[in-house]
């Protein structure tokens, strides 16, 4: 991650992207400190950010691999592919099983009382759903309360050994709602900055929450997403286009 200064936020942006060769979009911008103009020089500060350019190596090997000629591609046998399947379905529903183990206790300590019903979604990606009439006090106040259950759900799995497969955590429909309710933030954020002319810092959330925000305006002809500062108070700015 390279380190650029200037005068603004933006003429530090503009300057790290122009030194490093590429586009905002495939640029990871870290805003470290943000100017100020101080009062007659006492306090006076110039921007900082951090850029990094993001991996294209996969998308290359992504083209490389559909650029090979179908007759040199070797297919696997299908009992063999079938096998391995059931042996990694087999070994996620145990995952899964040790983490309902080690959530149980966990709810049961912050005063919830809930039947864990966990569901593989596929060799990735599983859910766990808490069906409980607290769910008020299982999600906690903007979601604070599930949202650090669901990273330490991913970090048990990470200790485990499986790392390969993402956890999600709900109850009551509530990633669905909150979703929806991000949706509707990113747009009403993208017309304020836009009237204003100016950048709108969101409140800090975590990264999922943050990709709903960047996928909801990454269309959008007038403005433009990116994260800023360190988890867990990494946040997205919405700012206008040019």
């Amino acid at each position: 991650m390279s380190t650029f200064t200037a005068k603004t936020v933006s003429e530090a942006i503009e300057e790290g992207l122009k030194s490093l060769n590429v586009d905002k979009s495939n640029a990871d911008i870290n805003i470290v400190q943000t100017n100020r103009k101080g009062f007659f020089g006492i306090g006076k500060r110039d921007a900082i950010v951090e850029i990094d350019v993001k991996n294209n190596e996969n998308a290359s090997n992504s083209q490389e691999i559909a650029a090979t000629p179908t007759k040199n591609i070797k297919i696997n046998n299908q009992p063999e592919e079938t096998t391995e399947t059931k042996k990694r379905h087999h070994s996620n529903e145990q995952a899964m099983e040790d983490l309902v183990a080690y959530l149980k206790p966990i709810i049961e300590e912050l005063g919830v009382s809930a039947e864990l019903q966990p569901k593989i979604i596929n060799r990735k990606f599983a859910r766990i759903n808490f069906k409980t009439e607290q769910e008020g006090l299982l999600i906690g106040k903007h979601g604070l309360t599930i949202n650090a259950l669901q990273n330490l759900a991913q970090i048990y799995l990470n200790h485990i050994g499986y790392s390969r497969l993402s956890i999600q955590l709900d109850t009551a429909d509530y990633r669905h709602r909150r979703t929806e309710i991000l949706k509707k933030l990113a747009e009403k954020t993208a017309r304020e900055a836009v009237a204003t002319g100016q950048p709108v810092y969101l409140d800090p959330m975590p990264s999922f929450e943050r990709k709903v925000i960047h996928n909801q305006l990454e269309d959008n002809l007038y403005v433009n997403t990116f994260s800023s500062g360190r988890e867990p108070y990494r946040a997205v700015v919405v700012e206008p286009q040019g």
